[in-house]
């Protein structure tokens, strides 16, 4: 069976992805921040964007690499493209045959967010390496920007919505999703490189939508109130330059949001053959 090397190991996807991929029979491998053992990972490596991964490659031979790792904070931008470029041509040099980038729905060459730019940018390097990046939109999991929305949603009496939560969001679960990465390292990229693919379920909610769901799944009420999205998005960034603060959301996040807007996207669900669930099925199955 393969071995994985998965970046940012530490994060909710790739948690979730390694003990997948593991319990299906993989090898798993770590790098991340930290070199603490995680479940599913046969062994973690201390690797950040912007230091290398040559020692994780030279530890033994590796068939795949899934690239989660992302840098936050004001030099984002590069860490981020450079970092992850980096670690792409090192997999290259040391005969990886695939490398998956994660990406975003919100990458464009002229996206709002630092975030969205670099996704795009390293998208573009990973389709000219004849690899595969996959977009993704809110993935529904203990975890990510869905837990932070959850517990906005359930524990204060009063919830905040960024323009009164029109957006549109697309959605995956977190077990279909790491049931696509898992099918898709073992037929090596078949049929997919060289392109980036949008894999989020068809039918978009809006974030009201999912707000109220996640308050009928938990028994919870609270006060819906509209948030206008730049004063929001001003204070988050003066928030930032705060040192050490941690924010449950960035203004990146906003800056996503206020993109995303009423945008309808085409998806490529159906291309993975994954049944496409309600959205109270997918929150009633992680727990909320």
């Amino acid at each position: 069976m393969s071995t994985v090397l998965i970046t940012g190991a530490g994060g909710f996807i790739a948690r979730h992805l390694a003990q997948t991929l593991a319990g299906a029979g993989m090898t798993v491998l770590g790098a991340s921040h930290s070199a603490a053992a995680l479940p599913g990972c046969a062994q973690v490596f201390p690797a950040s964007l912007g230091e290398t991964l040559l020692p994780a490659l030279a530890s033994q031979p590796v068939d795949a690499i899934v690239h989660t790792a992302l840098a936050t904070g004001p030099d984002a931008y590069r860490l981020n493209v450079e970092g992850t470029g980096r670690w792409l041509e090192e997999g290259r040099a040391a005969g990886v045959r695939l490398q998956i980038l994660l990406s975003t729905l919100s990458a464009e060459a002229d996206a709002l967010s630092d975030y969205g730019r670099a996704k795009w940018a390293l998208e573009q390097r990973f389709a000219g390496e004849d690899e595969v990046a996959f977009r993704l939109g809110v993935v529904v999991g203990n975890g990510g920007m869905y837990a932070r929305i959850r517990r906005s949603a359930t524990r204060l009496p009063v919830t905040p919505l960024l323009d009164g939560g029109q957006q549109l969001l697309y959605v995956v679960g977190i077990d279909a999703l790491c049931a696509v990465l898992y099918d898709v390292i073992l037929s090596n990229g078949d049929g997919l490189r060289g392109r980036s693919w949008n894999l989020v379920q068809p039918r978009p909610v809006t974030l009201r939508a999912l707000v109220e769901a996640i308050q009928r799944q938990a028994g919870r009420r609270s006060l819906l109130i509209a948030a206008p999205t730049k004063p929001v998005e001003l204070g988050l960034r003066l928030l930032e330059s705060v040192p050490m603060l941690r924010l449950p959301v960035s203004s990146s996040n906003v800056r996503g949001l206020r993109q995303q807007g009423q945008r309808r996207i085409a998806t490529d669900w159906a291309r993975f053959g994954q049944p496409e669930q309600p959205l109270e099925m997918l929150i009633a199955a992680c727990g909320a």
